[in-house]
């Protein structure tokens, strides 16, 4: 937990970077509306006095906008692209609230071009800070000068989980102490790197000598006394504490409370796409890109024809059965990469890296994604989606919906070429499980920018990708 001194100064630091990054956007945009060298002020220059009076309104509104948007929030662990979209988002937003009331503003008319450079100019102004800011920190951090110190109590998989993003992710500054456990015999050895330091008898003792930063119990089954008495000590010592909160194994963000007769009950609430207005953005979104995107890489598309003939003879298109929205079936197009034979002796079987049964020329398609590029005739038809949880083969979902639970719940929503679990590196071979979270958290939390910056993160995914 940050010190007040420590908090304060940052969010001082912050604000002081979007106000200053703000005024100088501010001040380019008046230049570029009314210099007679770039744009004509036909109603000549209008007094700058005017326009500096309008930062008293301008200013207060993008940082109450940004604040909005948890961007004020210190202890958030986002990366750099989640940090830019989210003030992609604060600049538009602030920036049509500004428009909207020059509408109601009859003193002063304010040039609607200039807004629209306050915006394009506070965008990357904002976005430019942010991003140094960032940096900055993550420097700091990585050379163990700003070291949030973390004991974990449990070892189950989010224990581990927890423990293995600290050591992946050494920029947020995370550095696990120890961990507690229920077993005796556990201690002096390790969870996922991290030394076993006592038992959750001792619990109390050890947060009080060790004085921790933060104490996370990854084991939500552990019994409720226990953890009001740690949160009590946890309180006590001024240390920070949460509680790892995982719904039947999948977490969710979309939780909902309902109070009948006093009595608060927990549910689901609905998807953003179940909304009809949503769906039909979604889908022009869709047929844009997925057109777009087939005229710009058709040159790429004649490469791989011409080099799967050349260097296989065999066909061009690989057709699969995939499930798709509502459980329902479709067929699946994309550049083959392997022998025609490849699942005659194995039956379904998952892709892994250095996979016998790719070509060579294969292998350069899935390795830069080449071979995807076909789905886009799927997102035309109506079957998939660009951006979206990834479909599976009617065996495995089969076999995962009753060992997964809520594995369903992600059929819900159109299957997508791309995901949030993709671009965070969950591809192939790798935990069904944690897949899973994301597809759910991007059903829960669907936004048009949200498609946006997955589109964009994509560019750069290629973990995996095999």
């Amino acid at each position: 937990m940050l010190s007040a001194k420590k908090r304060r100064f940052q969010i001082l630091l912050v604000t002081g970077g979007d106000v200053s990054a703000l005024l100088l956007s501010f001040l380019i945009a008046f230049w570029f509306r009314f210099s007679e060298q770039i744009l004509p002020a036909h109603r000549g220059i209008p007094p700058l006095i005017e326009y500096l009076r309008a930062l008293l309104v301008i200013i207060p509104v993008f940082l109450w906008v940004f604040r909005s948007y948890g961007l004020y929030r210190l202890e958030r662990h986002i990366r750099r692209v989640e940090e830019i979209f989210t003030v992609l988002k604060g600049v538009s937003l602030g920036t049509l609230l500004l428009m909207a009331l020059t509408f109601f503003y009859r003193e002063f008319s304010y040039s609607r071009l200039f807004f629209v450079f306050l915006w394009f100019f506070a965008c990357i102004a904002v976005s430019l800070f942010r991003y140094l800011l960032i940096q900055w920190m993550y420097l700091l951090k990585s050379r163990n000068k700003d070291i949030h110190r973390v004991l974990i109590v449990g070892s189950n998989r989010n224990a581990r989980s927890l423990i293995e993003w600290a050591k992946d992710n050494p920029h947020f500054g995370h550095q696990v102490e120890g961990v507690l456990v229920e077993d005796k015999s556990m201690i002096g050895k390790h969870v996922a790197g991290a030394p076993v330091i006592g038992t959750l008898e001792e619990c109390d003792r050890i947060v009080e000598k060790m004085q921790p930063d933060e104490v996370v119990v990854a084991d939500p089954d552990l019994p409720k006394e226990k953890i009001a008495e740690l949160l009590l000590k946890c309180e006590d010592g001024l240390v920070s504490f949460k509680v790892a909160a995982d719904l039947y194994g999948i977490v969710t963000s979309n939780l909902d409370v309902e109070y009948i007769a006093s009595v608060p009950l927990l549910g689901l609430r609905t998807l953003p796409l179940d909304d009809l207005w949503n769906r039909v953005v979604k889908r022009i979104f869709d047929l844009v890109v997925s057109t777009s995107l087939i005229m710009i890489t058709f040159p790429v598309w004649l490469i791989a024809v011409i080099g799967i003939k050349i260097t296989d003879g065999g066909s061009i298109f690989y057709r699969q059965e995939r499930t798709g929205q509502d459980g329902r079936t479709f067929m699946l197009y994309k550049f083959r990469t392997m022998r025609p034979d490849a699942e005659a002796k194995t039956g379904p079987v998952w892709a892994k890296q250095g996979d016998d049964r790719c070509t060579p020329f294969g292998r350069f398609l899935r390795r830069f994604n080449i071979d995807e590029l076909p789905q886009f005739w799927n997102v035309l038809k109506g079957d998939m989606s660009v951006v979206g949880p990834r479909p599976e083969r009617p065996h495995f979902v089969d076999q995962f919906r009753s060992e997964i639970p809520r594995y369903m719940t992600r059929h819900k929503i159109k299957s997508g070429i791309t995901g949030w679990a993709q671009v965070n590196g969950l591809r192939g071979n790798t935990s069904l499980q944690e897949r899973i979270k994301y597809d759910l958290y991007y059903a829960e939390n669907w936004s048009l920018l949200f498609d946006l910056e997955i589109l964009f993160m994509t560019l750069f995914a290629f973990k995996n990708a095999y």
